[in-house]
């Protein structure tokens, strides 16, 4: 039986290269983007490279949090299994900007959404076990501080000046990102349900920086040029990140690993903040309280 992997921002960079290589090994690749057109040329290029493929595009936008329980009931309703959950989907922005909620908007898309996504899915992922969820971070998550979640929720600087830095929004929510990995998979534990987070390497022909001005662009403009002739040190390719997505989703060797971070194939020590155990529920209990789910998930079924 083929598996049936969900994977988030699948229309471009890592999540678009991995698409492949999962139906390229026999998987039901389902995959979001925002743009539709985007969505069909890579399932036409995936179904012509692989004819024997199937799967789905799902356009969604992760910023608007009803758009994300839609694509939660779509998912559920066209498929009565789920065996994996790739969290892709990110943005990094260089002005502030908010949701309709008025969560900004690094910190919606990177955390809440998949936060909400994920929940709404594991009755589904339960189902299906043994299955896993894999999450998208960043080594950045070092340089993230989430002392001042509610700061961190407005957009806003943590020294009360009401100032946006957009690359500490970004290493805030792939903080996020860790803290959400580890607090699940202890929820999760017995369940058959893996989740594990991984810093794919530094990816400057991504998408992710789209939205970045002045040196963020031109410092990720000359990474790629680096990163295309020979990836080294901290730099990758974009085939050789979607690999180590690929194997967290699909290798034996990491099936029964959970709560742990990895740095492409390798397990890596993720920041220390990380272990600090009341950050993470009081984070779980934030997001809970801002995507609108009981705090007690994953238990019960939001959808039910």
């Amino acid at each position: 039986m083929s598996e049936v992997v969900l994977l988030t921002g699948g229309t471009s960079g890592i999540g678009r290269e991995a698409a492949e290589i999962l139906a390229a090994q026999g998987a039901i690749v389902l995959f979001t983007g925002r743009d539709r057109e985007a969505g069909r040329e890579v399932l036409l290029a995936v179904r012509s490279a692989h004819p024997e493929s199937a799967g789905e595009f799902y356009r969604v936008d992760f910023a608007d949090f009803e758009a994300v329980r839609e694509l939660a009931r779509e998912i559920r309703a066209d498929y009565d299994r789920l065996d994996a959950l790739v969290n892709n989907a990110g943005t990094s922005q260089s002005q502030r900007r908010t949701t309709e909620e008025g969560v900004e908007f690094t910190f919606a898309v990177n955390h809440l959404a998949p936060f909400l996504l994920t929940n709404l899915l594991v009755p589904r992922l339960r189902e299906s076990a043994p299955a896993r969820i894999i999450n998208t971070t960043s080594a950045l998550h070092e340089n993230g501080s989430l002392s001042d979640l509610e700061a961190v929720v407005r957009g806003e600087e943590a020294d009360g000046s009401g100032a946006f830095d957009g690359l500490d929004a970004y290493a805030d929510s792939k903080l996020a990102n860790v803290l959400f990995t580890v607090e699940l998979a202890e929820r999760l534990a017995g369940t058959g349900v893996t989740a594990n987070c991984v810093h794919p390497g530094w990816i400057p022909q991504t998408g992710l920086v789209r939205n970045s001005t002045g040196f963020a662009r031109a410092f990720t403009g000359a990474a790629a040029l680096v990163a295309s002739v020979a990836p080294v040190g901290p730099f990758e390719s974009v085939e050789g990140a979607a690999d180590a997505l690929v194997y967290l989703t699909t290798s034996d060797e990491v099936a029964d690993v959970s709560g742990a971070y990895f740095d492409r194939r390798e397990r890596a020590s993720p920041a220390k903040v990380v272990g600090d155990e009341e950050l993470r529920r009081r984070l779980w209990r934030r997001s809970a309280e801002l995507v609108g789910l009981p705090a007690s998930v994953p238990e019960g079924d939001p959808l039910a």
